[in-house]
């Protein structure tokens, strides 16, 4: 697989010289770099975009498909659609990733993480990411990158639109929605529900808590904008994300004298919600005014039997989280001048008795970028006052400088932190399959500094980059002493890669491809870090023949180990997915996508279940603006 990529990659700099086709999408304008918007050509982070008709044509089935065919990034996930999922940016750990939707944070304060698994791809418009260290921008959280995601939005005229599938494993969904801007008001209003019957999510049939029913998994969803434009210059507008989900695994070992397993299920149900309203104002030519107010929540409660298998057990992990922001863009000579203030304000409850469960953070932070010549220069700071850990303060620089109209070299440097989760502080002595865990108040946030150049070739029909990045992890948090595991700030990690990446048309075809080359370790022991291959390849081909598009994906992954001491090895695998799209008419089309064409068996997490070879078919009415 690597070997593929690689060629195609090198085929391109062959070819991108003489052929001329009209710009594409390689113009998107993006926001997540900068905090302010900018066109991709000219952005010196290392991002990528993902947009609705990428997402539509593809065809996949969850954002956790989606996601890992993105050059820098490697999934992880225990079982089929709908099981707890991690995200990996260039190696480092899933607690280094932000997640926002529509600006706000949705996010386990007691996790750390997002669950990626329960978003669902219908209400999707379009994703950013920003691959590197983004605690100057965003604050914690952010020390490998940000994954932005925007909900659909309004768009001309009003019209409908609907969706329906149905495919392997049982699986079945349906969306439809309304939007567009009548005189004044903009709208939207999408609704969705995806089911499956899944997989076990434990293949490994010699394991205690192997069962060998099907893990299925249930999502209602619904996203919704509205926004007053009171002229050019002023909007007034609200947001609001919700996705609900029940989710069945396996888990928990049985005695030979307890009752049969399946009297109780394990499963859980999680509600993710993200409510807002912003008011933006050009007060002046040069001054942009973005006022914004929030909250989130993260309700997981999870379901599963007594020892015994006589009784149902309940636990609640909730998370809320409101957030306030004003951020000022000024215009000026020298340069755009950005400004802000943020305040977050989290809360926990649980039926797990943490010693504290609530603290706030009350930042500001500064930007500035401008462009004199051929140099592009972009600088940021931040400074975060945390109420358990004191005042953080990160900062980063970032220089480009262009050769010619096509070819960009760039350098950076940043600094950026995470703060430990409520459950690495204040988790009581708790037993598991794995271990007996209790937290550590004392833990003192991660640190890291990143070090990278890129090279990159941008002439709106072609783009290709090439980025190396060496991160120093340091007070990395893990689990350590005996008998019972202590998180500790004990360990550092070195990440290290080179990401090379292409998109744009080749021979009529419309290709992208990704290499990463990277060694994730930990630096005490030489380990790699779990479930991160030196090697991740990625390559998608797509060919419009009349009414028809036909397209392949490909992802490739060398071997991982499962556990820090590097002795649970999971092989490395390739796996080959296909699609077609059929254009009906202007309004109407159907999309067909087989996944894991060959029916390969591969683990993304040690003895968890993935699917084979599975069949999704879509009917879609989507009228064109």
């Amino acid at each position: 697989m690597k070997k593929i990529v690689l060629v195609s990659l090198a085929g391109v700099f062959v070819s991108m010289q003489t052929q001329a086709q009209e710009n594409n999408q390689l113009n998107d304008v993006v926001v997540t770099a900068t905090r302010t918007p900018q066109k991709i050509s000219g952005v010196l982070s290392d991002v990528s975009v993902i947009d609705e008709e990428e997402i539509r044509k593809a065809g996949q089935t969850s954002l956790v498909e989606l996601l890992k065919m993105q050059p820098g990034i490697e999934m992880s996930q225990s079982g089929g659609i709908g099981k707890s999922s991690s995200v990996f940016i260039r190696g480092a750990n899933a607690t280094h990733t932000l997640v926002l939707i529509d600006g706000m944070r949705v996010s386990s304060a007691t996790t750390g993480t997002t669950s990626l698994e329960n978003i669902p791809l219908a209400q999707i418009e379009r994703i950013e990411i920003l691959r590197g260290p983004a605690s100057s921008l965003y604050g914690a959280d952010a020390i490998c990158g940000v994954i932005q995601i925007f909900t659909k939005s309004a768009k001309g005229a009003p019209r409908f639109n609907a969706s329906v599938g149905r495919g392997s494993y049982n699986t079945s969904l349906a969306d439809a929605g309304v939007s567009g801007r009548i005189n004044d008001t903009s709208f939207s209003l999408q609704a969705g529900i995806i089911e499956t019957d899944g997989v076990s999510s434990i293949a490994n049939k010699t394991l205690a808590t192997y069962n060998r029913d099907h893990d299925g998994y249930r999502n209602q969803n619904l996203s919704a904008k509205l926004a007053q434009h009171f002229s050019e210059r002023h909007e007034l507008g609200l947001t609001a994300f919700i996705s609900d989900g029940k989710n069945f695994f396996d888990g928990g070992a049985r005695t030979p004298a307890a009752r049969p397993r399946n009297l109780f299920d394990f499963y859980s149900t999680q509600t993710q919600t993200a409510y807002g309203i912003y008011s933006k104002n050009r007060f002046t030519d040069n001054w942009l005014s973005t006022l914004r107010a929030g909250q989130s929540v993260d309700d997981l409660t999870s379901f599963s039997p007594n020892t015994a298998n006589t009784l149902k057990l309940k636990s609640v992990f909730k998370t809320t989280q409101n957030q306030y922001s004003w951020q000022n863009d000024i215009t000026t000579k020298i340069g755009l001048i950005t400004l802000g203030v943020e305040r977050l304000e989290q809360q926990v409850d649980s039926t797990t008795n943490f010693a504290v469960t609530q603290r706030d953070i009350q930042s500001w932070l500064a930007g500035w970028q401008t462009v004199f010549g051929n140099n592009s220069l972009q600088l940021n700071a931040r400074n975060d006052d945390n109420s358990q850990f004191g005042n953080h303060t990160t900062g980063a620089v970032s220089y480009g400088y262009q050769f010619n109209p096509q070819w960009r070299a760039s350098a950076g440097f940043g600094t950026a932190f995470n703060a430990p989760t409520f459950n690495q502080l204040y988790s009581p002595l708790t037993s598991t399959g794995t271990g007996t865990f209790i937290g550590n108040p004392n833990l003192k946030p991660e640190e890291a500094r990143n070090k990278e150049i890129g090279l990159h070739y941008d002439n709106g029909v072609h783009r290709v980059g090439a980025v190396y990045y060496r991160n120093n992890v340091t007070d990395l948090i893990v689990n350590t002493g005996s008998p019972n595991l202590v998180p500790t700030n004990v360990s550092e990690a070195l990440l290290t890669g080179l990401t090379l990446a292409y998109q744009g048309t080749l021979a009529g075809l419309r290709v992208g491809a990704s290499a990463d080359f990277q060694r994730p370790e930990d630096e005490a022991t030489g380990n790699l870090l779990p479930r991160r291959a030196k090697q991740h390849s990625t390559l998608s081909v797509a060919k419009t023949i009349g009414d028809w598009e036909i397209g392949s994906l490909i992802e490739g992954s060398s071997s991982r180990f499962n556990d820090a001491a590097n002795t649970v090895e999971m092989s490395g695998y390739t796996l080959v997915n296909v699609y077609t799209n059929y254009k009906i008419n202007n309004d109407w089309s159907l999309n067909a996508r087989i996944n894991n064409l060959f029916d390969r068996d591969y683990e993304l997490a040690k003895d968890f279940g993935t699917l084979g070879t599975n069949l999704l078919v879509t009917l879609r009415y989507a009228p064109q603006p």
